[in-house]
């Protein structure tokens, strides 16, 4: 009785060695490898890839957006359209406007040559503008992709609203050729540049903002259309107000 005691006594006070349960087996890590980092994207990439591989190279911008790159390319850009632009000006006669205008011949050559002289200011005055424009038109989708459900960030918005802007690139040879060979048609011929690339500007926004904000297609069509819709209401609200204020002071025989 005593000896089965004293063994009692020992289980209870931990004196016997405990026996290990199975150790737990480790997770099974074998043949799961980390996703590599991709390198970043360089300049020709970003170009090229936006223009001719938006899917894939949006997909990319969004993991890790290119901000400084992309100031650089768009700033680059806006300089180098509006010096263009200016330049077909001064080319194809901007003393015509200011015979337009009223002005006399003098004048009017006179107003040709100040307005070259400005060339470089009004660049930059262009420059700081689309700057301005790019970072509050970029806030306001943000807020509107927020407010269709999307989840992103303002700063991958304000990256993939510069890049949505590279097919304006084609329009500054487009410019120039148009001038050059056939100043007649050139009017025409860009106008229908510069539609073909706002659409192409307003796709390569679509495949952004839904990638930046995992938004479905339809959703970042949306997001693109409201602050048109937004503006062409006002007006219509605008017109429709005028109207009958104007209306209203007009005399009952008319």
């Amino acid at each position: 009785m005593s000896e089965f005691k004293d063994d009692l006594t020992r289980d209870v006070s931990g004196d016997l060695p405990v026996t290990p349960g199975p150790a737990v087996p480790p997770a099974v890590t074998e043949g799961i490898q980390p996703e590599p980092q991709q390198p970043p994207l360089k300049y020709y990439e970003i170009i090229y890839g936006v223009l001719f591989d938006p899917v894939q190279t949006m997909k990319r911008v969004v993991q890790k957006p290119p901000l400084g790159t992309t100031l650089i390319i768009v700033i680059l850009l806006a300089l180098a359209g509006l010096l263009t632009s200016l330049y077909i000006y001064a080319r194809s006669g901007p003393s015509d406007l200011g015979l337009e205008m009223g002005l006399p011949l003098h004048h009017a050559m006179f107003f040709s040559r100040a307005l070259r002289a400005a060339a470089p200011v009004l660049a930059m005055l262009g420059a700081v503008f689309y700057f301005v424009k790019w970072f509050f038109y970029s806030a306001l989708l943000h807020l509107l992709a927020d407010f269709y459900g999307g989840r992103g960030e303002a700063r991958t918005v304000f990256v993939v609203y510069g890049l949505a802007g590279l097919p304006e690139v084609f329009l500054i040879p487009l410019n120039v050729l148009t001038t050059l060979i056939s100043p007649a048609m050139a009017t025409t011929v860009n106008t229908l540049g510069g539609i073909v690339a706002l659409i192409w500007g307003v796709v390569l926004l679509t495949i952004g903002l839904r990638e930046a904000h995992r938004l479905s297609t339809g959703r970042a069509l949306a997001v693109i259309f409201t602050p048109v819709l937004a503006v062409i209401v006002l007006a219509l609200i605008t017109v429709v107000v005028l109207v009958s204020a104007m209306s209203a002071f007009m005399p009952p025989a008319w």
